[in-house]
Order: structure tokens, then C-alpha cells, then sequence
């Protein structure tokens, strides 16, 4: 319980994992948990089959590949850092399967799970409606959306909606009563912090995890009530938000705080009254009554259950045709206009210009069909081809940007790794029995909301998200593995827990070395930055120098480099670095027109407007090169 707690928080409230420095400590711990694991023998008792073997393949040739686009890629430093996120992911994958090897492990470590998002929602919830108490800095006068503590809204959202997916189970399910009480005294609030992110995503991740929860689960009619009920504790709450533009709008004044503790009172109040319904629910259960009993039967009866799914998709069916057109003209307008109040967004039908991020994935796929742009380089092929000025760095996408990026051979094997993983979780589903049937829906409802809004967003590059989809995927691999362990023998078992054993310990020592670099790279950054603010030139150099020879394949220390050249006048240096920048990043604007901007004042004004229309031809909406004298 305690290693996924003190994972998914601490990535968390490090800012949501999307730097390198963050990602690359949690990824390294993590490895060496699983280092640690493997020397005390615990492969020796590990449970392995094919769907391990797929899913770690999978992982494993992902970021062999997307190591390999550094070499055609427009950047190999992206690219590593891309394939580093991979390996991240396969020790966070390794580390669950190897906990969760038993029964009661995985159901602590469930449980761990739910704690922990519930706490990131609470956090977040915590930094608006008290900001005096738990002051942050993406707290007040941030913006109407909650960004505490991933960074991102939508992340936040996708988390939370995810986080009741797993109060739901544990509310049920939890080994301990009081888990039980706790998991529904917390869902009013979560339910709350989700409607404060404003995130269509976030409400998307809530119903496809609890739906899928529901649809799997035999005490679906207990769980539809537990739902309803923390909708209604934290309905008082939500209606009292409406009011109080100030905390809405999340301004920086007295009234946004004074607000902020009366709502906080009155979702109080509603969690009171939410408990008092589950105390009622419970002992409608407990009495289990002949209408009850009724009820739940035509519940779980297969052929009711087969006509209400039929009517679903009559009503989607329907209303897909009914606004079907107006629903793909929203989606795909150009101007994109958010509405005054933010909770107009969850009715918004535009896509945010994401149907201009996903076009420029497919015409750049189709420019590189079959080893693509390389990984981390979408942001390029958007600067040259993008029709809107909105400055963005992935496709919204995790499939779409895969077959930008990686080809048709990534995108391919992203497919294979996500649609392994659910299939996994499926069969351990099916497979299961009793109280570990539950078990394994909620964990195939995890990673299944996760998938689907990986589709529609960038959040797999968060590691706090990451983390909580490759957490539930091993223990979802490590349950379908143990259903499957009776087919093997004691000694082939022990052969493949040795097999594990080596491919471990190789595999935690060559992703070390490959996270070490980046990170050791990011704080020489960091180090000759701090310097050269305190004027502290040659320190500045040396720190940006020592970066360098750490990874003489990235541009970052050469731009460093540049930049302090251009500091101290000696603009001939600073066009030399920045030309051994470009040589390692050529598809990136910025050092063209940085190389300009010295070349100018070293006086090659044609060298300097050479590079300048090689910066507009990479970006040509870029205001800064159309006349804007900086570019901020």
C-alpha cells in the first residue's frame, strides 16, 4: 500500500512529472525498488506467462525504437528523453508486478492506488476553496481552472475522475470497514475538485472508469447507488459554487478566500448527509428484502442486461445523428472562443484546436510513413505547418502523435502495449472469482480511462498519470499471470523467475545509466543559469560546459553556451555554438534565429537574414519574425 501512496504523491506534488528532473528521480527510486526486489529473490516466486512477456516486449521495444529516431530525428536530446519516459514506465510496470504477486497484495496495493489520487484531489481541492492553509503557487489568481498539484488542468481532471472510479470499488470493496466509510465521505469532495478543473476529459475519464466498474461488477446496483450518492453530497456544493463568481473565477482577493471557506462549510455538510444515505444503503443491504432481492436479480440477469446495453446504444446512435453535424462543425471551427463561465465548458463541443494538432500528425505521418519525424519532434512539424498561432508541443494525442513521431513501426507497438494491457485486464477479469473479480474490473477501468483520454490528450507525458496507468497494468498483468500459473511446473517457474532475474538487473542498469544522463544534464542547466544570474560568467561556463561533456549529442548545453557568448560580446563564439546547436537540432526556429541575432550584431547582416528566413520557413506564424522585436 505504501509504495503507490508514496509514488503517485510524491510525483504529484512535485508538479505532475512532466520534467525531466522529477520523472527521472521517481523513475530511478523505482528502479531501485525493483533492483532491490530482484537480488532478495522475490522473481524466484513470481508468476510469469505470455501476457507478461507481450506487455514487457512491448514496453521494452518501444523504447528501443524511440531511442533509435535519434538518429534521424530533428533532435536526438527529444528523443532520448522520450525513449527515458519509456524505460520510466517500465519500472513503474515491473515494480507493481513484482509487488502484487499475491491475492492480499494486490488488494493493498489497490488500495494504495485509490488513497493516493484521492489525496492529489483533495490537495487540489484544499488550494482553492483554502488557499490561506495550503498555499501554492498555481493558487489563487492562476485562472478559473484547478491546475494544483499536476500542473494541468485536464491531467487533474483525467486523476479525479480516475480517483472515483476507486472510491467506488473501495467503498465496497476495502479490506477495512472504515476505508469503506472514508471512500464515500471523500467522493463528494473529489467529485468537487473535478468540477473546479472544468475538464470535459476529466468527466470523460469518470464515466468510462465508474461505468466500466459498474458494467463489470455484479453489485453494479450497489455501486449505482453509491455513485448517486456522492453526487448528492457534493450537488450542495457544486449549486453554492454558482454564486460565488469570485472563488468561480478564482481572482486574487479576500472574496475569492471568504467564498472559498463557505463552500467548504456546506460541502461539510453534504458529505454529513452522503453518510447518512450510505448508512441507510447498507442496512437496505443488510435486510436484503424480497423486493430487494428482485431488483438485484434483474441486475445481474444477462438478458436485461443485454437489452438495456441495446438501448444505450439506440439513444447514443440517436443522438450521434441528431447533432451529429452541428456536434463536427463545433469541433472543427477554427476560432476557437472559450466561454465567459468556465463551467460553460463542459457543454463546449470545440475541440480547442485539437483537430488542428491531430491533422498535422496525419499529413506529417504521411510525409514519414515508416519511421516518422522521431520521437519528441512533433513540435516542430506543428511550428512549419500549424494554421492556428497557439504554441503547443504534442499532438493531444498519445496514438496520433506515436505515428507522427515513431512511424508506422511505434505507432504500431503503442497499440500493441495499450491494447495488450486492456485485453490483460479483460482476461483477469473473466478469469477471476469472488471479491478479486471486483479487483481486476477496477483495475481494467483504470487503465481503460486512461487509454481513451490518452486519445484525446497529452496527459501520458505526465508520470503522475503515468504512473497510476502502468501501476494498475502490472498488477492487472501480475493477477492474469497467477490465473495462468497452474499450467506450469515448479522448475520451469523457477527457470523463468531466474530468466527474470538477469533481464531485470540488465534492464535497471542500462535505464539508469539512460536516466542519469538527462538529469545530470538538467542540473548543470539549472546550475549554470542560477550562475550566470548572479554574474558569475565563467562558473556559468563551466556548469553549461560540463553539461556538454556529459551529452555532446544535445543542443541544450550548446544553446547555453551560445547564450553566454552572447553575454559577454563575443558574438563570433556565440554563432559557433549556436551552429553546433543547429547541427544537432536543425528543424528547431529558435537557434536560427538566435544565430541571427549575433550575426547581426557581430555585422553579417547576410549571414543574419539568411537564418532569419530560415526561422519564418520553419515557423512562419511565429509573430517575433514577422517584425515583433522580441520573441519573449
Amino acid at each position: 500500500m505504501i509504495a503507490p501512496i508514496a509514488l503517485i504523491l510524491g510525483i504529484a506534488l512535485a508538479g505532475g512529472g512532466f520534467d525531466v528532473t522529477t520523472r527521472h528521480v521517481a523513475g530511478l527510486a523505482v528502479w531501485l525498488v525493483v533492483v532491490g526486489m530482484l537480488v532478495l529473490g522475490v522473481a524466484s516466486r513470481a508468476s510469469l506467462a505470455p501476457p507478461f512477456h507481450w506487455a514487457f516486449g512491448a514496453i521494452v521495444c518501444l523504447a528501443l525504437w524511440s531511442a533509435l529516431s535519434s538518429f534521424w530525428s530533428g533532435s536526438a536530446e527529444l528523443s532520448v528523453i522520450e525513449a527515458d519516459r519509456v524505460l520510466v514506465y517500465l519500472g513503474f510496470f515491473l515494480a507493481a508486478l513484482l509487488i502484487t504477486q499475491t491475492d492480499l497484495r494486490r488488494q493493498r496495493f489497490a488500495e494504495g492506488v485509490a488513497i493516493a489520487v484521492t489525496i492529489v484531489a483533495l490537495l487540489g481541492l484544499a488550494s482553492r476553496l483554502l488557499p490561506d492553509v495550503l498555499q501554492v503557487a498555481n493558487s489563487l489568481g492562476s485562472g478559473p481552472r484547478l491546475r494544483y498539484p499536476l500542473g494541468y488542468w485536464n491531467a487533474n481532471g483525467a486523476m479525479f475522475g480516475i480517483a472515483v472510479g476507486l472510491l467506488l470499488w473501495t467503498s465496497r470493496r476495502a479490506a477495512w470497514t472504515g476505508m469503506r466509510w472514508a471512500s464515500v465521505a471523500a467522493m463528494p469532495a473529489v467529485l468537487l475538485a473535478l468540477y473546479f478543473t472544468f475538464s470535459r476529459g476529466g468527466v470523460l475519464a469518470l464515466a468510462v472508469c465508474a461505468g466500466c466498474l459498474i458494467a463489470l461488477s455484479a453489485d453494479r446496483l450497489w455501486l449505482l447507488a453509491t455513485l448517486a450518492i456522492g453526487a448528492i453530497g457534493a450537488l450542495p456544493a457544486v449549486l453554492a459554487v454558482q454564486s460565488r463568481q469570485a472563488l468561480t473565477d478564482n481572482i486574487d482577493a479576500q472574496a475569492a478566500v471568504d467564498q472559498g471557506l463557505t463552500v467548504f462549510l456546506i460541502l461539510l455538510a453534504g458529505i454529513g448527509v452522503a453518510l447518512l444515505l450510505f448508512a441507510g444503503l447498507r442496512r437496505l443491504e443488510s435486510r436484503q428484502g424480497a423486493r430487494t432481492g428482485r431488483v438485484l436479480d434483474l441486475s445481474r440477469n444477462p438478458v436485461v442486461l443485454k437489452r438495456l446495453a441495446l438501448a444505450g446504444a439506440v439513444v447514443a446512435l440517436v443522438g450521434a445523428v441528431a447533432i451529429g453535424s452541428r456536434a463536427s462543425d463545433e469541433f472543427s471551427r477554427a476560432d476557437v472562443q472559450f466561454p465567459d463561465d468556465p463551467a460553460h465548458r463542459f457543454v463546449d463541443l470545440s475541440s480547442a484546436n485539437r483537430s488542428d494538432f491531430w491533422s498535422v500528425a496525419v499529413d506529417s505521418f504521411a510525409d514519414h510513413p515508416v519511421d516518422g519525424l522521431g520521437a519528441g519532434s512533433y513540435e516542430f512539424a506543428w511550428e512549419e505547418q500549424r494554421s492556428a498561432e497557439q504554441a503547443v508541443h504534442n499532438a493531444h494525442s498519445l496514438y496520433l502523435e506515436a505515428f507522427s513521431e515513431l512511424g508506422l513501426i511505434g505507432g504500431v507497438l503503442v497499440l500493441v502495449l495499450v491494447g495488450t494491457l486492456l485485453w490483460t485486464g479483460f482476461s483477469a477479469w473473466r478469469a477471476a472469482r469472488g471479491r478479486q473479480r471486483d479487483l481486476c474490473a477496477v483495475l481494467l477501468a483504470v487503465m481503460l480511462a486512461f487509454a481513451v483520454g490518452a486519445a484525446l490528450d497529452w496527459f501520458w507525458e505526465l508520470a503522475g498519470l503515468g504512473a497510476v496507468f502502468f501501476l494498475a497494468a502490472g498488477a492487472a498483468v501480475a493477477a492474469r499471470c497467477r490465473q495462468l500459473a497452474p499450467a506450469s511446473g515448479d522448475e520451469e517457474n523457477d527457470g523463468r523467475g531466474f530468466r527474470l532475474a538477469v533481464v531485470g538487473l540488465a534492464a535497471a542498469w542500462l535505464s539508469a545509466i539512460a536516466l542519469v544522463g538527462p538529469l545530470l544534464v538538467e542540473r548543470e542547466l539549472e546550475a549554470s543559469n542560477n550562475a550566470a544570474a548572479e554574474g558569475e560568467i565563467a562558473n556559468a561556463i563551466e556548469h553549461a560546459d560540463t553539461a556538454r561533456s556529459i551529452e555532446p549529442w544535445a543542443a541544450s548545453p550548446y544553446v547555453q553556451l551560445g547564450l553566454l557568448a552572447e553575454l559577454q560580446g563575443d558574438y563570433p563564439a556565440a554563432a559557433e555554438r549556436f551552429t553546433q546547436a543547429i547541427d544537432r537540432e536543425d528543424r528547431n526556429w529558435q537557434l536560427y534565429y538566435l544565430r541571427s541575432r549575433v550575426e547581426r550584431k557581430a555585422g553579417d547582416t547576410a549571414a543574419a537574414a539568411a537564418d532569419l528566413r530560415r526561422a519564418r520557413q520553419l515557423n512562419p506564424l511565429e509573430e517575433c519574425l514577422r517584425g515583433n522585436p522580441s520573441c519573449g
